[in-house]
């Protein structure tokens, strides 16, 4: 019979004890609506978070060197896997990149032409030698990324602002030459790669300042130094443009890393019992799955509280709840660091022991076991005996079975503890009951 059968069959207290657990679990129905609002509204402005380039799951090392780091910084206190997120979206927009990177090209390309002076000649030269490099650094990461390896972030990021350094220089010396074509030309690319900017670097706001300075104040040099009247208006316009697209780029970074933090709490809250902060069946399913994919051995236990139906029923649901949270604490710290304490609902807990073979499951079984028999004091309430049936599990270095599996195995030792006397455990596919 299964752990769920067993549940469903327990009796109307213990089952309404259950019915309510699992309704906290449930996201609600308007935090869910507000999750998918979050998820499209990401979507839409900058793409997947965490897929650069459309590739899952690539992850970039983070900034060694001090300028870079504090120039990619997001500028909120934000979770390591969220910085990790904002890392691989530097590396994402790829055809926005790639579009920004061919535009300069053309417009040098159209300068050394129009203008064969050794000056635009030699900002040709050094825009397709840049190209190269930046083309050699983006592929390298991605290749790294992949294979698990560092990746030469720093490189790419200084790469990036020298490059829009060069879209600063390009059009200052565009405003120089009194080529109206090539001035309007040079002026309309450095606005277009400026907007860019704002939507692939939003994750950087003072990297994308930086880059916006670098990229737009030139113009205004060069339009103020080249005498035209409408050149030198112009010219006048570029501080308050600073001032407005540096001040969107501050704030789209907050709205997006603010969904990006919202949804990882609530992800991370779907994967936690809203009652004893454990983790739950989905965060349980997970782990089994991860550690069934590896070769290392490890130890299922499942477990019941004796007697919680009769606490339930003498001293209510609130005393109830008291002693799951005082069993789910006592679980953790008799398995430690290296496992996961779960709670499926009720009295019902599953305990992975990383690293344990028969052996060691059968001595955690013994400490849990023994503790559970000690009175648990409730606070504010009466103070309480349960005890605990385990049934145990083990899978060995090297095994193929699947979590579902040892899952089911690990329930029938529980079944067979406590048809025997509970307050026992049994090791599967043992058949008497030891008493602990």
């Amino acid at each position: 019979m299964s752990l769920r059968s067993r549940a469903e069959n327990r009796s109307d207290g213990a089952r309404s004890r259950g019915a309510a657990d699992m309704g906290r679990d449930r996201v609600a129905p308007g935090a869910a609506r507000a999750l998918r609002a979050a998820r499209a509204l990401r979507r839409a402005c900058c793409g997947q978070f965490g897929q650069a380039g459309g590739r899952p799951n690539l992850a970039f090392s983070p900034m060694r060197w001090r300028l870079t780091a504090w120039l990619a910084d997001c500028n909120l206190p934000v979770s390591e896997r969220v910085r990790a997120t904002l890392r691989a979206h530097m590396y994402g927009l790829v055809p926005i990149w790639l579009v920004g990177l061919l535009d300069l090209t053309l417009i040098n390309v159209i300068g050394a032409i129009r203008h064969p002076t050794p000056f635009h000649i030699g900002l040709a030269a050094f825009d397709l030698a840049l190209n190269a490099a930046r083309l050699s650094a983006l592929v390298a990461s991605y290749r790294r990324a992949a294979a698990g390896r560092d990746t030469p972030t720093d490189l790419f990021i200084t790469l990036d602002h020298v490059w829009c350094a060069l879209v600063g220089v390009t059009t200052m010396a565009a405003m120089l030459t009194g080529d109206p074509a090539f001035q309007v030309l040079a002026a309309t690319s450095a606005v277009a790669v400026s907007g860019g900017l704002v939507v692939r670097s939003y994750v950087a706001p003072r990297g994308a300042v930086l880059q916006l300075v670098v990229c737009i104040a030139p113009l205004g040099v060069g339009a103020l130094w080249s005498g035209s009247t409408l050149l030198t208006i112009l010219a006048l316009e570029i501080p308050v443009y600073l001032l407005v697209v540096g001040n969107a780029a501050f704030r789209i970074n907050r709205m997006l890393v603010a969904v990006m933090v919202a949804e990882e709490e609530m992800e991370a809250r779907a994967m936690r019992d809203s009652l004893t902060g454990l983790a739950n069946r989905r965060a349980l399913e997970q782990q089994l799955a991860e550690r069934c994919a590896g070769e290392a051995r490890f130890a299922l236990l499942c477990l019941d509280l004796d007697g919680f139906k009769g606490v339930n029923d003498t001293y209510g649901h609130g005393a109830g709840d008291r002693l799951l949270c005082a069993a789910a604490a006592c679980l953790s710290d008799c398995l430690g660091a290296g496992g996961l304490v779960a709670r499926l609902g009720g009295d019902e807990f599953v305990l992975v022991a990383g690293g344990a073979g028969e052996e060691q499951a059968a001595l955690l079984a013994r400490r849990i076991v023994s503790a559970m028999s000690l009175p648990f004091v409730l606070d504010d309430g009466p103070t309480v005996r349960v005890g605990a049936s385990i049934g145990i599990a083990c899978r060995p270095a090297g095994g193929a079975e699947a979590g579902a599996a040892l899952m089911a195995r690990a329930d029938a030792a529980l079944y067979a503890a406590k048809e025997r006397g509970k307050g026992c455990f049994v090791v599967h596919p043992e058949v008497p009951a030891r008493a602990a």
